[in-house]
Order: structure tokens, then sequence, then C-alpha cells
């Protein structure tokens, strides 16, 4: 009853925040976010052959618990960070820095006690790998913001 609970919250919540989204971050931090939850889906992938996480009930309950978390809070926290730090990269950092800790720490405590889900990785080790997802996330924005420019220069240059 609590787990079903906790997805329904996640869910609605992250429908929710999603809704302030100004439709044009929306847009510019699609390809990030999308990029970022295929990762998040590989690592997971990972987790489950290694073993390094498991959910009482099997594969489908952690089928369904990686569903919510990457589809919900994870997919709309990316588009938030990315929006309220308008691409920039310290404000982006500091964001990232502060989030991640909250959600390696205390979240994931939570999540354990209340039998969510278990990691059998260390906190430390997991708030590690959330802030190199981050980089990873700032290097793609950038680098695809890049090439969109040079891509808008090159329409642009040619005459029709």
């Amino acid at each position: 009853m609590i787990k079903n609970s906790i997805r329904i919250f996640l869910t609605v919540s992250s429908i929710l925040a999603a809704w302030y989204i100004p439709k044009r971050s929306f847009i510019k931090y699609l390809p990030v976010t999308l990029f970022s939850s295929s990762i998040l889906l590989s690592e997971m992938f990972y987790f489950t052959i290694h073993k390094l996480w498991k959910a009482k009930g099997g594969p489908g309950v952690m089928t369904c618990n990686t569903s919510v978390l990457i589809v919900g809070p994870y997919f709309f926290a990316n588009l938030w960070v990315f929006h309220l730090s308008k691409g920039k990269f310290l404000p982006y950092s500091l964001i990232n820095i502060i989030a991640d800790y909250i959600y390696a720490f205390p979240i994931i405590s939570l999540f354990n006690k209340l039998r969510f889900f278990k990691l059998k990785i260390s906190q430390t080790s997991f708030y590690l790998l959330l802030l190199s997802n981050a980089l990873l996330n700032f290097i793609f924005q950038k680098l695809y913001e890049k090439g969109n420019a040079q891509n808008e220069q090159l329409i642009s240059n040619k005459q029709f």
C-alpha cells in the first residue's frame, strides 16, 4: 500500500511540476532530458544485471519503480534544473550538488526504510554517479546548442 502511494505521489507531483515549465524551456531542454533518461535507463539496467539494487517483488516491481522514477521526478527535475540555471554552469552545478545530495542521502535512506527499493552501493558512490551524470548532461546540452547554432547559421547563409 505504501509503495503504491509513493508511486502515485511521485507521478502526480511530477505532472504538476511539469505544468509550470515554460514551453520554450521544455522544447529547448527536451533533447538533453531524453539523453539523460536514456543514460539512466542504461544505468538501471546495469544495476539490475549486477544485482546492485533490489526491490521486494522481483523484476516486475523493479521495472515499475524504474519507470516511475525516470519518467516522473527525474525527467521533470532535469528540465527544471536546466530552466532554473538558464544553461549556465555555476548555477547548474550548485543546483545539482544540492539536489543530488538530497536525493542520494535522505531520500534514498527513506526509500530504504520504506522498502521501496534498496541500493547495494554506498550512498556516496551513488551521489558521485549522480554528479557525473549531471556533468555529462551539461556537456551534452552545450554540444547540442553549438550544433544547433551551426546548423542555423548554415541554413541562413544558403540562398534558395
